[in-house]
């Protein structure tokens, strides 16, 4: 029986996290930090957030395969070692962020903290109760757009058994009926539900549900809440208002127009495509968003929501937002080397390569596929003792086309 030690195991873990294409704290702990420097930004960003709570996130641009992925889970794992909650999410066919409500669900459900491996809050909100609730800006009148999300709060801090499951699940983002949500309240608080100007509506009061949490990551004694947002190029995809929807959103969880009034930082991460082919495309025969969406934003929400699209897309293209460079050749042959120590760490071999003949036999790629190309060629020589240079695809970006049927939630409107 071969015997594996917590050396060993960490080993394994790195190698197979990296051949999953899918970074892990270990693997980011393990391994150098090839882009130390975009690190050092947002942890100067989450020292200011300490001390304001009102930063402006950050976009970060960069190709595919040159580390955007690896840079957010840097940045993922630093928050969570500075003390704050973090919900890292990527867009994909099932989500988006046109729909503020549907993206809402999908964060919450997703939210780690420092001190446990379960996602959510549920753990540390049944450490607290009602009375401390004064100490908080929860109950604060007019903190949100709707007092439903904080009602329901309080009313969860009351509740106990499947009913607090019920209501922690609607604080979560899942679907309750109103009809159930008053028939709780009264029993656990013993009078009707307050009545309100006007319902809750899911998409509209979405910010009071992201406000709601962000409060609760504090009143549970962190921080403050870090989303992290992958994939972005993927709102391309939607049509056209669905996009303006989804910029509008963007634009207020990155805090770039200054209307964020709760405990958030964002970072978003995307292909340079989504900036050169839509936002201001060079083909002079198309219409590209910098110019058409201010428009379409006036016409739909007014002359406030247009200012703030202009400043969108000023922001995303200025300097608070960093493209991701390539690194040096002594850093990649640096980090290959690494690589190969911990592959023979892991699978108990004299692990041999010469990543400097690989990496100039291999030509010009991204990083992902340097890695992948050193695994394989490790693999071939552990297994056979044979020494080869493995054939690498260039990293092909995919084409950026409006496709309404492309996310599970998008509905366009005209």
């Amino acid at each position: 029986m071969v015997a594996y030690n917590e050396e060993r195991l960490k080993a394994v873990g790195v190698v197979e996290a990296l051949r999953a294409g899918v970074p892990t704290r270990v693997s980011t702990r393990t391994l150098p930090d090839l882009r130390e420097e975009l690190t050092e930004l947002i942890q100067d960003d989450l020292e200011l957030f300490l001390q304001e709570q009102s930063v402006p996130g950050r976009l970060i641009w960069g190709r595919y395969g040159q580390g955007k992925t690896h840079v957010l889970t840097n940045v993922e794992h630093l928050a969570l070692e500075m003390g704050f909650a973090v919900s890292r999410v990527s867009l994909s066919r099932e989500v988006s962020c046109h729909n503020l409500g549907h993206f809402y669900s999908r964060v919450a459900q997703l939210l780690r903290t420092p001190d446990s491996n379960v996602f959510g809050l549920q753990r540390k909100l049944n450490q607290k109760k009602a009375s401390d609730l004064p100490e908080s800006q929860i109950i604060k009148p007019g903190r949100y757009s709707h007092p439903l999300p904080a009602i329901i709060l309080e009313d969860y801090l009351y509740s106990e058994g499947e009913d607090q499951d019920l209501l922690y699940g609607y604080l979560m983002g899942g679907k309750v009926s109103t009809a159930e949500l008053r028939r709780l309240h009264k029993v656990y608080r013993g009078q009707p539900m307050p009545k309100f100007e006007r319902n809750f509506k899911t998409e509209e009061d979405a910010t009071a549900l992201f406000g709601m949490l962000a409060d609760a990551v504090c009143f549970c004694g962190y921080k403050g809440w870090v989303i992290l947002i992958d994939e972005l190029e993927l709102v391309a995809r939607l049509g056209k208002i669905s996009r303006l929807k989804a910029y509008r959103n963007l634009n207020w969880l990155l805090n770039w127009s200054g209307t964020m009034r709760f405990p958030i930082y964002t970072v978003a991460a995307a292909a340079e495509n989504l900036r050169d082919e839509m936002w201001h495309a060079t083909d002079a025969n198309r219409l590209h968003d910098e110019s058409i969406m201010p428009e379409l934003a006036l016409e739909k929400f007014g002359e406030a929501d247009r200012d703030r699209i202009r400043k969108f897309f000023e922001t995303g293209n200025s300097g608070r937002c960093p493209i991701i460079q390539p690194v040096t050749e002594d850093a990649l042959l640096g980090l290959l080397e690494q690589l190969v120590l911990i592959h023979g760490r892991a699978y108990d071999w004299n692990a041999t390569l010469n990543v400097e003949k690989l990496l100039h036999d291999l030509g010009s790629h991204p990083i992902r596929s340097y890695i992948r190309a050193t695994l394989e060629a490790l693999d071939i020589c552990c297994l056979y003792q044979e020494e080869v240079t493995p054939e690498v695809e260039d990293l092909v970006a995919s084409t950026l086309e409006e496709d309404n049927s492309f996310f599970s939630d998008s509905v366009e409107e005209e």
